[in-house]
C-alpha cells in the first residue's frame, strides 16, 4: 500500500471520480477570489469607518447592501438583471483574453449592437417573434462582431495594438450612437431623446410574460425549437461516451438518437408547457423586470466553455494565446484566429446591448445615455473570475449585487454608493497580486506553469 501523499499536496480521491475533480477544480479556482473578496470588504468597512466615525455604520452600510441586494422587494431579480450583462460581456472579454488579445472595446461593441437591435426591432414590422426575436438578437450580436473584428484585422495585419485600436473605437461607437439615436433613428413624438420602441414581438420576455407569451402557438413554437436543440446538443455529447458507443455503433445511430431525443423533447414541450404554465407559474409580479436574457447568458457561458475546451477552433484560439509562435510553427492561420476571436468577443458584447434594449429599457428603445458603465466593470469581472467561463457567472452576480444593492446601502446609512467602486478596485487590486493575500494569509504558494503567464500578451506581443 502507498504511503499518503505528503502535506501541502492536493487531496487524493478514491478512484477517479470525475465530479470530485471538478469540485477540487472549482474551489482551487475560486479561493483565491473570495479571499480577496474578504480582504477588500474589510478594508471598505475600515474606509468606510474612517469616513464616518462610527463603527455602527459600517453594519448598517453592510447590511443594507445584502438587504437591497437579495431581501427586499424584487431584489434578487433586480440583482439578476443586473447580472446579465454582466456575464455577457465578461464571456466576451474571457474570449480575447484567452487568446491573448486585451479587448478594451467592450463598451463600444455594446452600444453598437444596441443600436443595432434598436434599428431592426423598429424597421421589420409585421413579422412574428419566432422571426423577429431571433432576427433582433442576431442584428445586435453582427452589429458587436463587426464593430470588433475590424480592430482584431488591424491587429493582424498591421500590428496595430489592439488597446489603442479598440479604446479609439469605442468613442467612435458612443458618438456614431448618439448622431443615429438624435437624428435618423430619433423618435419625433417623444419629448426625450430616444429611438423608436421595437416591435412588441421583437421584446425579450420578462418571466411574468411567459403564461401570455404562450398562447400563441408560433411563440409555443419557438420555445419549442431552442429546447429541442438545446437537448440535440446535450445528448450529442452524452452519446459519445464510450458506454454509448458500444450500444451505438455506428454513427448514423448516434445522430437519429440525439436528434430524435431533441425532437421528442422539443414537441412535448411545444404541446404541454402552455396549459401548464396557464395552471400553474412561481413568476407571477407583472412588475418584475427578470427576462429571458438570464438564460440566454448562462446559455452563453456553457457555449464559451465549450468553444474554448471542446473545439478545435477553441484550442487554436488558447494556443494563439499562449504562444503565437508555437501556433505558427504548427500551421494555425494567427489572421483568422485573431480576427474570430475578436468577432466573437464583440459578439457577446453586442448581444449584451441588444439584451438591455430589448428587455430592459423601459420604453423598449434605446435613449440617448442608457450604460452604465459595464463594459468597464466586466473587465474586472473577467480577470477576477481568471477567465473560466464558470468563475464568471459567480464573478458577475456578485458586481451585480453590489450594483444593485449599493442604493439601499447609501439610504439607510449615509455611505455613499460610489464605496462599492473602491470594494470593487480593491478586489482586483489583490486578485491581480494574490502574493499579497498569500502573504496575509500566510498561504504557500503553489507553482503552476498556466499560472505564471499574464493573461495577455504585453505591448511587444506578436
Amino acid at each position: 500500500m502507498s504511503k499518503a501523499t505528503s502535506s501541502g499536496a492536493k487531496p487524493s480521491f478514491s478512484g477517479s471520480s470525475l465530479l470530485q475533480t471538478a469540485v477540487w477544480r472549482a474551489l482551487n479556482l475560486l479561493s483565491m477570489p473570495a479571499l480577496a473578496l474578504l480582504v477588500a470588504l474589510v478594508l471598505g468597512a475600515i474606509v468606510i469607518w474612517i469616513t464616518s466615525g462610527s463603527l455602527l455604520t459600517v453594519g448598517e452600510a453592510y447590511a443594507g447592501l445584502v438587504r437591497g441586494a437579495f431581501f427586499k422587494q424584487r431584489a434578487l431579480s433586480e440583482t439578476l438583471v443586473a447580472t446579465t450583462p454582466y456575464i455577457l460581456l465578461s464571456l466576451a472579454l474571457a474570449v480575447s483574453f484567452k487568446t491573448g488579445l486585451f479587448n478594451i472595446g467592450a463598451e463600444g461593441q455594446f452600444y453598437l449592437g444596441a443600436i443595432c437591435a434598436a434599428w431592426v426591432g423598429q424597421i421589420t414590422t409585421g413579422l412574428p417573434a419566432i422571426i423577429h426575436l431571433p432576427l433582433t438578437l442576431a442584428a445586435g450580436a453582427l452589429g458587436g462582431a463587426i464593430w470588433a473584428a475590424i480592430p482584431g484585422y488591424l491587429k493582424a495585419k498591421t500590428g496595430a495594438h489592439e488597446v489603442i485600436s479598440t479604446m479609439m473605437m469605442n468613442y467612435l461607437a458612443f458618438r456614431l450612437t448618439e448622431y443615429l439615436i438624435s437624428w435618423p433613428l430619433k423618435d419625433p413624438l417623444a419629448t426625450a431623446i430616444q429611438t423608436r420602441s421595437v416591435s412588441p414581438e421583437a421584446e425579450l420576455w420578462t418571466l411574468a410574460s411567459i403564461p401570455e407569451r404562450l398562447k400563441d402557438p408560433l411563440n409555443a413554437l419557438l420555445v419549442g425549437i431552442v429546447i429541442a436543440i438545446l437537448i440535440a446538443i446535450i445528448a450529442r455529447e452524452v452519446f459519445k461516451s464510450p458506454r454509448w458507443r458500444e450500444r451505438l455503433k455506428s454513427n448514423v445511430q448516434r445522430r437519429i438518437a440525439y436528434l430524435g431525443a431533441g425532437l421528442i423533447v422539443g414537441v412535448v414541450t411545444f404541446a404541454a408547457l402552455p396549459p401548464l404554465t396557464r395552471l400553474w407559474w412561481p413568476f407571477q409580479d407583472q412588475y418584475d423586470r427578470l427576462h429571458i436574457g438570464l438564460f440566454m447568458a448562462l446559455a452563453a457561458a456553457v457555449g464559451v466553455w465549450w468553444l474554448l475546451w471542446k473545439t478545435t477552433i477553441g484550442f487554436e484560439l488558447r494556443t494563439v494565446g499562449a504562444n503565437p509562435n508555437a501556433a505558427r510553427y504548427a500551421g494555425m492561420n494567427i489572421t483568422r484566429n485573431i480576427v474570430v476571436a475578436m468577432a466573437v468577443s464583440g459578439a457577446l458584447a453586442g448581444l449584451a446591448g441588444t439584451v438591455e434594449v430589448l428587455g430592459v429599457s423601459l420604453c423598449r428603445c434605446l435613449p440617448l445615455f442608457f450604460s452604465s458603465g459595464y463594459g468597464w466593470d466586466s473587465i474586472a469581472i473577467a480577470l477576477v473570475a481568471k477567465n473560466s467561463p464558470f468563475g464568471i457567472l459567480i464573478a458577475s452576480l456578485l458586481f451585480g449585487a453590489m450594483r444593485n444593492g449599493a442604493d439601499l446601502m447609501e439610504l439607510l446609512s449615509g455611505v455613499s454608493k460610489y464605496v462599492i467602486s473602491v470594494i470593487q478596485a480593491l478586489m482586483l487590486l489583490f486578485v491581480a497580486a494574490p502574493g499579497i493575500v498569500r502573504w496575509l494569509f500566510r498561504i504557500k504558494a503553489e507553482r503552476k506553469a498556466e499560472d505564471e503567464g499574464p493573461v495577455v500578451r504585453g505591448w511587444g506581443g506578436g
